[in-house]
């Protein structure tokens, strides 16, 4: 895997982009110094000491270090730690085809039902099992939105995609 690294205009934080993706879209894993339960590649690169902040996206890495530290003895180690993982841990593929399903089923299913109603919906985030939903429009401030969360949007996806377990409105 290619890594591009971007300096950006804190001195104390530096991007890691990779040259394809790590994780299913809408997914992040963020850890600070600390931080005992995050993912094995997080852990490893807060271990390297000196660093405050990570936080992993799909394409890229950001980082961010104590300010009395220096990038010349980070950025090979954290380079080493990226290169050295296994991103086969993140179920990458399967994350990205449950999602695949879930916008499949939303754009056929779902979202006429709700547009009809003058509303939308909005996948904001997939993990562990928990969809996390925006919804829009009319649907927003609705009284009867839970129920067409859990009986429509739930239902209908729980139906076809055995790894959803529940549907949340976020916003």
């Amino acid at each position: 895997m290619l890594i591009e690294i971007e300096d950006t205009f804190n001195k104390n934080v530096r991007n890691f982009y990779f040259s394809r993706t790590v994780l299913a879209p809408y997914e992040i894993e963020f850890a600070q110094k600390g931080d005992k339960k995050t993912s094995k590649l997080l852990q490893n690169i807060l271990s390297i000491g000196h660093i405050d902040k990570v936080l992993l996206l799909p394409d890229m890495l950001f980082v961010q270090k104590e300010a009395s530290s220096d990038w010349s003895f980070l950025t090979p180690r954290i380079m080493a730690e990226i290169v050295d993982y296994d991103f086969k841990n993140f179920k990458n593929t399967q994350s990205q085809q449950i999602l695949s399903q879930m916008n499949a089923l939303i754009e056929s299913q779902v979202r006429p039902y709700l547009q009809r109603d003058g509303g939308d919906i909005e996948i904001i985030k997939f993990k562990d099992g928990v969809l996390s939903v925006r919804l829009n429009g009319r649907c927003k401030g609705c009284p009867h939105a839970a129920e067409t969360l859990k009986n429509a949007v739930e239902g209908i996806l729980k139906k076809y995609i055995k790894d959803i377990h529940s549907v949340q409105r976020e916003g």
